[in-house]
């Protein structure tokens, strides 16, 4: 049975975390684009090149090969060809032609890439930032004033949420096919981010990067031909914050 303290210092902590803004590229906001994409998150693919895919969560396109019909052939994949079609948007940090090293897939699973990214390390200070900022409101007169810095710091640490890497094959309709999927830091152990326990760590925001997809639509007798088929650029979302949150 939680005490009457250890009440007040759940409720405090919800009401700490959950005054974070979150940014408006938040998850559970589908772009309103006219294409149910929570049901089948292919239907941007198969739908015209007009339609936008801004309602897809981050990863939850099909990675199995089965679901793609209409493969791109050798001669569609020379990749100075495609780095001329995919231009400014390539990001050598989120994605890879070739499948990475085993330097850089040693990075999975650790919490550093926040330090070799511009945009992630950012995310990662602002929600530090606040955390240190609304901590210092919290009030702790049945504490000295030394032991309230040190509770403050360690509410900090524990309600700060860490992102880790891996790099996914995506399969020959997509293009770079290695792409870095980043994620909130989970050990596996169920372990809480709050003090009492209760809270986790969950997706906070979402950046969209640039991909190529093999893209082929019907034509008016109903049968899709090789003319009917090129890449395009469609968005991938891939999260760069996350936050500690009530469950």
């Amino acid at each position: 049975m939680r005490t009457p303290l250890a009440g007040r210092l759940c409720l405090l902590y919800c009401v700490l975390l959950w005054t974070i803004p979150v940014s408006t590229k938040t998850l559970g906001k589908p772009a309103k684009s006219g294409l149910d994409l929570a049901q089948d998150p292919l239907l941007f693919l198969r739908s015209k090149p007009s339609s936008s895919g801004l309602g897809i969560r981050p990863y939850t396109l099909s990675l199995a090969q089965e679901d793609y019909h209409y493969a791109p052939k050798p001669k569609h994949m020379k990749p100075a060809r495609l780095l001329r079609v995919l231009g400014a948007s390539f990001d050598p940090f989120w994605m890879s032609v070739e499948k990475p090293s085993q330097v850089d897939a040693a990075e999975n699973g650790t919490s550093g890439i926040t330090t070799t990214n511009p945009e992630l390390a950012e995310s990662a200070a602002r929600y530090q930032r606040k955390l240190e900022s609304e901590v210092q409101h919290l009030r702790m007169d049945w504490l000295s004033a030394a032991d309230s810095e040190r509770f403050r710091a360690w509410l900090v640490h524990m309600a700060t949420c860490r992102l880790t890497s891996r790099w996914v094959d995506l399969g020959p309709v997509f293009w770079p096919r290695w792409i870095r999927h980043t994620d909130c830091e989970d050990d596996g152990s169920g372990h809480s981010c709050s003090f009492p326990a209760g809270m986790a760590c969950k997706r906070a925001q979402v950046t969209q990067i640039k991909i190529l997809a093999w893209h082929c639509w019907f034509g008016s007798d109903g049968v899709v031909a090789e003319q009917q088929c090129t890449w395009r650029q469609v968005p991938y979302p891939v999260v760069t914050a996350c936050k500690c949150s009530c469950k």
